[in-house]
């Protein structure tokens, strides 16, 4: 009978165990939601009949205009916004607070032929710390929409 008792004591030991195993609450983390704030652009004026800005219809725009409110909305819209903070933080790519005046000392382009080799090859240079091939290539925008995108990205302080 004490053989019959110790193992009803194992047995219930065993079982007491799996229970409170069973009943721990694991705590499962949860990532915390990213909050875009959108620097502040210049307010620019279209022309209703051109749909260009009246600040550069007497010219050709050369590579440093563009619209930057279009290329905030270009940056959300392209989903940028997955992989850069616009401030300092590194989500999956670099954080992109001054980019543009780092832009010109990364390479031997200046900063606006940097930052259009980044968005449409990025491959083609990759900062420390940074794994290739994560980003995409968007060589499907206009010149124009890159022009707003580094009008944008200008902002970026």
């Amino acid at each position: 009978m004490t053989g019959n008792r110790v193992n009803v004591m194992i047995f219930a030991s065993i079982l007491m165990l799996l229970v409170l195993v069973g009943c721990n609450e694991k705590q499962i983390p949860t990532q915390v939601p990213l909050e875009f704030h959108p620097t502040p652009a210049d307010a620019v004026e279209r022309s209703k009949e051109t749909g260009t800005t009246a600040s550069n219809t007497e010219a050709v725009p050369d590579k440093s205009t563009g619209d930057a409110i279009a290329g905030e909305q270009l940056f959300s819209d392209n989903g940028c916004t997955a992989c850069h903070s616009t401030g300092e933080e590194t989500i999956i790519g670099p954080g992109l607070a001054g980019i543009y005046v780092r832009a010109g000392e990364r390479t031997s382009l200046d900063a606006e032929a940097y930052i259009e080799e980044s968005i449409r090859e990025p491959g083609a240079f990759v900062v420390d710390g940074f794994t290739a091939g994560l980003m995409p290539a968007f060589d499907d925008l206009t010149a124009s929409e890159i022009t707003d995108m580094i009008a944008y990205l200008k902002t970026l302080n």
